[in-house]
């Protein structure tokens, strides 16, 4: 039997309060063991604190918890902490972040990229629709690497390592090949029809890991047709280091991301005024052909992170509109830098927790655009005589 509890945890560096709901049993191996199994199933952050006499579960939206996969700001429950059930302190002794029992077995997420390993035991049973968009066979092998670290990112299973596990672990995966260039250099139109093509075959949330400067009418078509079809574009803002997001991420339909972290902008990552949020992007491991695993760095990196957290998004809402989706992401975030929107962030860096169980989540304040100068007041400016 379940019932509410209220939980204090620290140290003082991490100290917070959370509410969650709570079954306690008498403790034994018998009762941890069904407190696991139970966890284990929940869809939901959990923890199993040993009382002394008796082992408790707690379980709840609220409750954020050490996770391989979210790289979680501020206070998290971890293993062999003190907390306190009710007024009376106990240890932590495992935990989970409940994002792989979030079934979003029926999301399928698209990869436009540089094609994937579809034999990487992180993807086993998981891919359909594969397609390659320059060829028009199903032939996405993957000779740059780019494609696969990125599929691996959004929705790698824990596979043979268990620190390199996607965001959304079970969602479907959708290779899409839009460049038979073994440097990874893509054409629009290639990229285009892929897009296309995941909005016409079933993909739900469609990752763009790939981007330039200069604006593409066509791929802007395209990203607006998948939005009509109920698709969410998500983007990578680009490498540059510039505070000028790049195309198409820059497109209004696409969210566009970023790269943070530990609180910082990646060195590397565009900013500026189309950044929509912020996600790790360094050194980020994940799945590289051949079976085996490496790390990568870039907004490529970051963009997969927030097409997995839609994935899951989607799972729970499958009825939500993109622009639903898109708020919801937008909201559902930890705010770095400047108060509300920043040209370095944008809304704030995605918090997985918030965008897998949070619900009406308050919208980020963006302060309006300083109205434009006239080129006299610029000039004027200029000398000083204004």
């Amino acid at each position: 039997m379940t019932s509410p509890a209220n939980i204090a945890f620290g140290p003082a560096a991490r100290r917070a309060t959370a509410a969650a709901d709570a079954r306690r049993m008498a403790d034994t191996a018998d009762n941890r063991a069904k407190l696991r199994a139970d966890a284990a199933k929940d869809r939901l952050p959990s923890a199993i604190v040993d009382l002394g006499a008796d082992v408790v579960l707690l379980s709840g939206k609220a409750l954020e918890t050490k996770s391989r996969v979210a790289k979680a700001a501020g206070a998290v429950l971890a293993e062999g902490d003190k907390v306190a059930v009710d007024g009376v302190e106990g240890t932590v002794l495992t935990t989970d972040d409940g994002f792989a029992e979030i079934d979003a077995s029926n999301v399928i997420v698209a990869i436009v990229d540089s094609g994937v390993d579809v034999n990487h035991p992180a993807f086993k049973g998981r891919i359909v629709g594969a397609w390659n968009a320059v060829t028009g066979t199903t032939d996405v092998s993957d000779v740059v690497g780019h494609g696969t670290h990125v599929a691996g990112i959004a929705a790698g299973a824990w596979g043979v390592n268990a620190n390199a596990a996607g965001v959304a672990s079970n969602a479907k995966i959708m290779p899409i090949k839009a460049t038979n260039n073994p440097r990874g250099a893509f054409k629009t139109s290639d990229i285009a029809k892929g897009i296309r093509y995941a909005a016409d075959n079933g993909a739900k949330v469609i990752n763009l890991s790939l981007g330039g400067p200069l604006w593409m009418p066509s791929l802007q078509d395209a990203i607006q047709y998948a939005e009509s079809k109920g698709v969410v574009v998500i983007a990578a803002s680009g490498n540059n280091g510039k505070n000028k997001v790049s195309y198409p991420a820059r497109f209004e339909e696409a969210v566009s991301v970023g790269s943070s972290k530990e609180g910082k902008r990646s060195r590397f990552s565009n900013g500026g005024d189309r950044l929509d949020v912020s996600a790790p992007g360094e050194q980020i491991l994940s799945a590289v052909p051949g079976g085996q695993y490496g790390a990568k760095s870039g907004t490529s990196m970051s963009s997969p992170y927030v097409a997995g957290a839609a994935a899951l998004v989607i799972a729970q809402h499958p009825d939500w509109t993109p622009a639903q989706v898109k708020e919801h992401l937008k909201r559902a975030v930890n705010d770095l830098g400047a108060p509300g929107w920043d040209v370095d962030f944008g809304y704030g860096e995605v918090n997985l927790f918030k965008a897998a169980y949070g619900e009406n989540l308050p919208a980020v304040h963006r302060a309006p655009a300083p109205p434009k100068k006239s080129f006299w007041e610029r000039l004027l400016g200029f000398f000083g005589l204004r």
